[in-house]
């Protein structure tokens, strides 16, 4: 009689996809989110420009980004996410090539936006929508091993950026930065494959044993159905509340994400007057408990309420940005590493792996891209308010700004069901 096993001595393809997905992270975490702040001041310097006009390049990029979701998500589910993430490596090594160039405003600005558009989203949504196919009772630990890949980039490339930039010049590290990009980037998207099913698995590694039949492999097909949540389209997720509030609530948590990730390194560099190898450990402290953050999330989003631990990871964006502000002290900033790391690393698995148990496998693509395009809000106003306020006020006050915003969001998560214990928005 045919039934479910599993290969004892052969590891699941689906975690090799993860461990791509772990190196993609990692190149941009170490080399965007996270590393591109130590190039803020060097620019900002060799230029003169304001921190908004530096911060107003972040702002449009997002801006970008939060349009490409929905045709990235259409892209990788037409062309599978292996071209679509080796396309992207390329564009975003070559923005940094080209971005060492930079003699202007406008080419600064071009540049960034050819090398944000390579780094995110693209590759994010490429490996998102892959471990969803690939995983289903084991999403979120598969996520959650992933996402270490932002906590590896931040913990290795920001004591190698900071070494570069105090040896050589901003533009030779920057084009350095991107052929290592190119080469390395390409080479993991060869081993990202987009459904289990046509390699001989199903989702978390179950296989047929004596394959015999249309009609047992029809059955064991119905049942993995059944096993997995409902399967919605976009049209029909975009009607139900649980799409906007996931993803307006994601919007909030990257208020503080964004703005941090692009003025935690200034602030402390130049308001706290930390060296750049001390502004790097604090970097590196932060990323170490974003790793922590992503296993416990990991496994905590298999056990326990995701909207609940959602909830609390907000309210932990908000007490870290309060904590930010009030810094004087190397101490402080460590209990802000910590805070920031734990709720950046719990909340990112936990986010990704609800739209997958909320909306299925058949649109996760396009309802991702939606769903980020959405949340990319947050990616474009919290740099812009924070460089606007820093340049006018402080950047304390900013920091306790985006406090104030973010905070709201953990009542949304609390407030969120699943679509089937809900009805849909009447459009």
């Amino acid at each position: 009689m045919s039934q479910f096993i599993r290969r004892p001595n052969q590891v699941f393809y689906g975690w090799w996809i993860v461990v791509a997905g772990m190196a993609t992270m990692a190149l941009s975490s170490g080399l965007f989110f996270t590393g591109f702040g130590f190039f803020f001041e060097p620019i900002r310097q060799t230029f003169g420009w304001s921190r908004t006009m530096l911060s107003g390049a972040y702002a449009v990029s997002r801006i970008q980004s939060a349009g490409m979701g929905p045709l990235v998500g259409y892209l990788i589910q037409k062309y599978e996410p292996r071209t679509v993430m080796t396309l992207a490596f390329i564009m975003f090594g070559l923005g940094f090539m080209l971005l060492s160039q930079t003699n202007s405003v406008l080419t600064f600005y071009l540049f960034f936006l050819i090398l944000s558009t390579g780094a995110d989203p693209p590759g994010f949504l490429s490996v998102m929508a892959s471990i969803n196919n690939w995983f289903n009772s084991n999403r979120s630990k598969a996520i959650g091993f992933a996402m270490l890949g932002l906590g590896v980039g931040g913990i290795i490339f920001p004591p190698i950026l900071a070494y570069g930039l105090d040896n050589f010049s901003w533009r030779i590290t920057s084009f350095v930065s991107g052929v290592f990009i190119i080469i390395v980037g390409t080479t993991i998207s060869q081993l990202v494959r987009f459904n289990p099913e046509p390699y001989g698995y199903f989702p978390d590694g179950i296989q047929i044993k004596n394959e015999s039949s249309e009609a047992v492999n029809s059955n064991i097909v119905q049942n993995q159905k059944t096993a997995s949540p409902p399967e919605l389209e976009l049209k029909e997720a975009i009607r139900t509340r649980a799409f906007w509030i996931i993803s307006i609530g994601h919007a909030q948590a990257l208020l503080v994400i964004a703005s941090a990730s692009l003025h935690q390194v200034p602030f402390m560099e130049i308001n706290l007057e930390l060296s750049r190898n001390s502004v790097a450990q604090i970097v590196m402290i932060l990323t170490a408990f974003n790793m922590f953050g992503q296993m416990f999330g990991g496994f905590l989003g298999d056990q326990l309420p995701k909207n609940i631990l959602a909830a609390f990871t907000l309210l932990g964006h908000s007490l870290a940005m309060v904590i930010l502000s009030i810094s004087d002290s190397y101490l402080i900033l460590i209990l802000y590493a910590i805070c920031q790391g734990l709720s950046w690393g719990i909340r990112t698995p936990v986010l990704t792996s609800m739209r997958g148990d909320y909306f299925g496998r058949g649109a996760f693509a396009l309802i991702m891209g939606c769903s980020q395009g959405i949340a990319m809000l947050g990616m474009v106003l919290g740099p812009l308010v924070v460089g606007y306020v820093a340049d006018n006020y402080s950047y304390p006050v900013g920091f306790n700004v985006m406090a104030l915003l973010t905070a709201p969001g953990a009542l949304l998560f609390l407030l969120l069901k699943k679509p089937g214990e809900q009805k849909s928005l009447s459009i």
